[in-house]
């Protein structure tokens, strides 16, 4: 016979989360007796919900007193960590509300505020500074509405800009260049009519080739607006040019592009094929690297994609995934030949993913 009075510690359901690896026994109260819970298992988010309903309406649970300790701080590691990304989430919405300000000042206008761009570029630099990457990634991961997709767009290339800044050991001048350029690059498309820049289907070639002016109207906005800077002007102007002459608006070859229009391009890609859109899914980070590891993306520069890559491999180990199942695991390896599968560490438990248990998105 159990003895739950000393062997035993009461405590509540909302101490358990998702996740957590339960290597002995948990028992709740039911009409005087007390009946087995759950044993050796790694908690999901269902099964909170289906302990929910079992234990209504006190919630109590017991767990032996060995363990009490590791649930309190692990909870409390868990609080500080919201508590964290919070934080980091609020900040991220506010540079957000400031992006779409500073375009929207542009329509009004259509000049650019060069103090205000300035200001958000100083914000951005702020956050790839103090901000993990991984929460950084989950932001740039979230749904968009299509009325916000181009702001939204424009701060995660400028963030995405500024992390390959960072990886690339740039000075401080280069940084705020380049995230600037990642700022700016596509503001030309607020002269894009909206039935095309968000139309859910394929463009036309004639809606296609509309499209293909954004990048002159970006750089006409900003020399209008009296920036004088000869790499910024050149690289929003740049960043769709591919260096094997296909791409536009002058099809240029390699050596005539800049190299922060070729670094844009890339981050260009990645918020495109991470972002859900009307009329598509969002992709995982393990994906597009897979993609990148694998030429889907060619005609990018493969001495920035490399750089890219390396660092986002070495930024994604030890970090939290959710995975397809509902539960998370810690990332402990990526093979080079297969991004997309990485092995993850689930409580004590190794897994190699696969199409059958996959990584979802960063868990913050």
């Amino acid at each position: 016979m159990i003895d739950f009075t000393n062997a035993y510690t009461p405590i509540s359901l909302i101490d358990l989360w998702p996740g957590m690896e339960v290597r002995y026994s948990i028992y709740y109260q039911r009409d005087g007796d007390h009946v087995l819970l759950c044993r050796n298992v790694t908690l999901t988010r269902e099964m909170l919900d289906r302990f929910a309903r079992l234990t209504a309406p006190s919630y109590t649970i017991y767990i032996p007193n060995e363990y009490y300790q590791a649930v309190v701080e692990g909870k409390a590691k868990r609080e500080r960590k919201s508590g964290a990304a919070l934080a980091a989430k609020a900040a991220y919405e506010g540079v957000r509300s400031e992006t779409e300000n500073l375009l929207a000042d542009i329509v009004r206008s259509d000049r650019v505020s060069v103090e205000t761009a300035a200001a958000v570029a100083d914000t951005v630099r702020e956050q790839i500074n103090t901000v993990e990457v991984s929460v950084i990634i989950e932001h740039i991961n979230g749904i968009r509405k299509v009325d916000e997709y181009l702001h939204t767009h424009s701060l995660n290339v400028s963030l995405l800009n500024g992390l390959m800044g960072k990886w690339m050991r740039l000075d401080a001048a280069g940084q705020e260049e380049l995230v600037k350029v990642g700022l700016l690059h596509d503001i030309g498309k607020l002269k894009i009519p909206p039935e095309i820049l968000n139309k859910p289907a394929q463009l036309t070639p004639e809606e296609f080739r509309i499209i293909q002016d954004h990048p002159a109207y970006s750089r006409e906005i900003l020399e209008n607006s009296g920036v004088t800077n000869r790499r910024i002007l050149n690289s929003v102007l740049q960043h769709h040019e591919k260096g094997n002459g296909q791409g536009y608006p002058h099809g240029l070859l390699i050596q005539d592009i800049d190299d922060f229009a070729r670094i844009t391009a890339i981050s260009d890609v990645y918020d495109a094929m991470v972002a859900q859109r009307v009329y598509k899914e969002a992709h995982s980070p393990f994906e597009i690297l897979a993609w990148f590891a694998t030429g889907c993306y060619s005609d990018l520069d493969i001495h920035y994609v490399t750089v890219f890559m390396d660092a986002m491999v070495e930024e994604l180990k030890g970090k939290n995934v959710m995975l397809s199942d509902g539960t998370q695991a810690e990332v402990i390896y990526l093979h080079p030949s297969n991004f997309q599968y990485p092995m993850v560490r689930r409580g004590e438990e190794v897994i190699s993913t696969s199409p059958g248990l996959y990584c979802t998105a960063m868990a913050i």
